[in-house]
């Protein structure tokens, strides 16, 4: 742990939580003003002409400890908390091929973002979606759209991933290149802060979960990874849900329960697996239950290890719901689509009206990539020659759109182009890339083996 790292977890208090009608207004209005920036401004693209030379751009742009925070960039220029186990998740994996000063950098921003994301929570009780930065030190926190199911979990994956308790990767594809520093930063935050991340479980647990369905309540709206969907008990929560209350326990925050994480999961299965359809159901909400609505967010099943495609009693989830998005065509002309109507009716106000599709039919680069770790998962357990040349015509549809942008899109229309409206167009340079990093480092292992 460096001195860099020192600082970050030192100056904590000296952060001051403003949470008055004045600043909260103004962190609102300072996220919709940066979205407007970013559509008519800038979204600058990446200086190099070459797959490679775009990942090192990105690389010093996101991935520089001077910014504190790993965010998304661009317009999202506040702190996402659910970024640290969700859409970053891959950050520290130690497989995938870097410099020493790059894998340096990537710890440090990594460490000072869930430093400064416990210092903040330390001083509010109630978690949220977002940490706006309104000052050096000052910090006000806001709700995009609504209580957060998976702030939380990125907060304890931060911590067990930090200390090696977790592995930053779907599954095990190769040997580690790099040590990882930062275990002893890892148990200073988690000794500093464990009573109060206990008071945030049990005070999440008591407003999202119902203890008796063992299922995510149906009177509560949450936002997760999906959060401009208005969601009834979705099957992405519920494996938030599981996947949370398994770290607390790892990281002995809450008493060790194997047989409340069997039920819960049997429960979730049950509950939302189509067996007829060959898919999980997004939500409960009726109309969804009616429609049999799909939502790809179902690959949250993957970086969380909820099912494992190596496990040939649970394979059969992947490889039929991989059949259902190769027969609807939510991979084209390179995946992946949340699905292919836009249910603009079902998103909050400001998404329908400013990019109706983004919840929708465009196609999201982080879930492409999760996608293609599944087809290569598939590929790895099956031996099918099908799933690995299904993954070469994602890798390759990724590498031509990204030297067309100039980056790593955040989304794109269902065209594969780049997604603009009047009123947003995608972060060009986003840090997702590291997820693609991910692929062509499984990929390459596949080649090798």
């Amino acid at each position: 742990m460096d001195e860099q790292s020192l600082k970050a977890i030192n100056e904590n208090h000296r952060i001051r939580v403003r949470q008055s009608l004045i600043w909260r207004a103004f962190a609102y209005a300072a996220c919709a003003i940066h979205v407007i920036s970013s559509r008519y401004i800038k979204s600058p693209p990446a200086r190099s002409d070459s797959v490679a030379g775009i990942i090192d751009d990105i690389h010093h742009l996101r991935f520089n400890p001077k910014n504190l925070l790993v965010i998304s960039g661009d317009q999202f220029s506040a702190l996402y908390v659910r970024n640290l186990g969700v859409f970053y998740y891959p950050l520290l994996d130690r497989a995938i091929p870097s410099t020493t000063t790059d894998w340096h950098k990537r710890q440090i921003v990594y460490l000072q973002t869930v430093a400064y994301a416990l210092g903040v929570f330390a001083k509010h009780q109630r978690l949220t979606t977002t940490i706006v930065p309104t000052s050096r030190y000052g910090a006000t926190c806001i709700d995009i759209y609504a209580y957060p199911s998976d702030t939380l979990y990125g907060i304890l994956y931060a911590l067990a991933v930090l200390r090696s308790k977790k592995a930053a990767h779907p599954y095990h594809y190769g040997p580690d290149r790099q040590q990882l520093n930062s275990r002893g930063a890892s148990k200073m935050l988690l000794d500093e802060y464990r009573s109060m991340l206990v008071e945030h479980y049990w005070r999440y647990r008591d407003t999202v979960f119902d203890e008796d369905k063992l299922l995510i309540k149906t009177s509560i709206r949450l936002s997760g990874a999906k959060d401009i969907t208005r969601r009834t008990c979705s099957f992405y929560d519920n494996v938030i849900f599981w996947k949370t209350t398994k770290l607390a326990m790892s990281l002995k925050l809450i008493e060790k329960n194997e047989d409340f994480l069997r039920h819960v999961k049997r429960t979730i299965l049950s509950t939302f697996w189509l067996e007829a359809d060959g898919y999980f159901l997004e939500d409960l909400d009726p109309a969804s239950v009616r429609h049999r609505h799909y939502s790809s967010d179902w690959l949250i099943v993957l970086a969380t290890k909820f099912l494992d495609p190596a496990n040939p009693s649970e394979r059969h989830y992947f490889t039929r719901s991989v059949e259902y998005i190769q027969a609807t065509c939510i991979d084209q002309p390179f995946g992946l689509r949340y699905h292919n109507d836009t249910r603009g009716h079902r998103q909050f106000l400001p998404v329908r009206l400013a990019v109706a599709s983004y919840g929708g039919d465009a196609i999201w680069s982080f879930w492409g990539m999760e996608y293609i770790k599944v087809l290569l998962a598939l590929h790895w357990t099956t031996g099918q020659n099908a799933y690995l040349d299904a993954a070469d015509v994602q890798i390759a549809a990724y590498k031509n759109a990204m030297l067309r942008d100039g980056g790593f899109p955040e989304v794109y229309d269902r065209r594969g182009q780049l997604l603009q409206t009047t009123l947003y167009r995608s972060i060009r340079q986003t840090g997702w890339v590291i997820g693609f990093e991910q692929v062509l480092a499984i990929r390459e292992r596949h080649r090798s083996a």
